[in-house]
């Protein structure tokens, strides 16, 4: 069996686990393995200064995969409507506003101080995001990554564990591999699904030698908002198995609505699957998944080898996070 052809054996796609790996009451996965020397190295990558931003935009009625409720962002409070506010209750000593928009009461504030505040109703997993590990489940048990299951870890509220608040900070190595930009394409073709073959020729094309430790960022060109020009393109199992059994992968982006890629009739890389390369990645592997990744610029550049900065922000049984990523040249 050559060294390709492992990746594609069926019968081992999902044998491969690092539950237990960092302890049986692990919640972070392949990043415990991030270390001081790691992030050192990945600083030293800087060498003009500049800064891309990898985050696509957010917007009401912005595109949202199946399934999850809409993006809202609804005025909360502004000045104006403040200054109406009349007799509502026990806030009204706090926000007291009068006729002239004043905070503090008539002819006590100078400078006619009002705010904007707003409320957001959204899909935590929208526009540039990271999936935590306790995402996806499987099995009758309904389990999640080092075998926590729904039925002891799962609350009114959410999961309570291996959600967004456990990923730690990331300063690591960050490789954008251009696989449309290999294959001389606008665009990969609709249904495309990306083989380890196409990694290994990405990164030999691009000049790159992967390694332990790496952000692996896949460029597809599904242009956000409008995914109609490559719907459906994305990663295959074998070509993640070889992200991370061969490159040693720490995580893993696109810039596509979902990282697993599926065929014309709806099927996945695996038969009667619906998501195996989150199942594998998630599940098995304890490695997060970033979607909607703006690469584009960084291709432009032919900046193929960065240093990635990520810093989710800290919600106790969240599924997932916004994201503004950075990678710094």
């Amino acid at each position: 069996m050559s060294t390709m052809d492992k990746y594609y054996d069926k019968n081992h796609y999902f044998t491969s686990s690092n539950w237990g790996k960092w302890g049986d009451d692990d919640e972070k996965g392949v990043l415990n393995d991030l270390t001081p020397d790691q992030v050192l190295k990945a600083i030293s990558l800087v060498k003009k200064g500049k800064i891309y931003d990898l985050e696509t935009e957010r917007f009401h009625g912005m595109p949202i995969w199946d399934g999850h409720c809409g993006f809202e962002i609804l005025s909360y409070a502004n000045p104006m409507g403040r200054r109406n506010m009349k007799g509502s209750g026990k806030y009204d000593k706090a926000y007291s506003w009068n006729d002239d928009g004043g905070m503090l009461g008539k002819d006590k504030d100078a400078y006619h101080m009002g705010c904007n505040s707003e409320l957001m109703i959204a899909p935590l997993h929208s526009g540039t995001h990271i999936d935590a590990l306790c995402h996806w489940t499987t099995g009758k048990d309904d389990h999640f990554y080092n075998g926590y299951s729904c039925a002891n870890y799962m609350s009114n509220f959410g999961p309570l564990k291996c959600d967004v608040a456990q990923i730690p900070p990331m300063v690591m190595r960050g490789v954008l591999l251009d696989i449309a930009g290999y294959k001389g394409l606008p665009h990969l073709k609709p249904n495309y699904i990306i083989t380890p073959e196409d990694c290994k020729a990405c990164a030999e094309w691009e000049g790159i030698t992967l390694q332990k430790g790496d952000a692996i960022l896949l460029r597809t060109v599904e242009k956000w908002p409008d995914s109609s020009n490559c719907p459906n393109a994305g990663l295959g199992l074998p070509a993640a198995r070889y992200l991370v059994e061969e490159c040693g992968a720490y995580i893993i982006g696109d810039d596509m609505s979902c990282l697993d890629g599926f065929h014309a009739d709806g099927s996945s890389s695996v038969p009667m699957h619906p998501q195996p390369v989150h199942h594998y990645l998630l599940i098995q592997m304890g490695i997060h998944i970033m979607e909607y990744l703006q690469l584009d610029k960084l291709a432009a550049d032919k900046e193929y080898e960065v240093c990635f900065i990520c810093t989710p922000a800290k919600v106790r049984s969240a599924t997932a996070m916004f994201i503004r990523p950075i990678a710094i040249v």
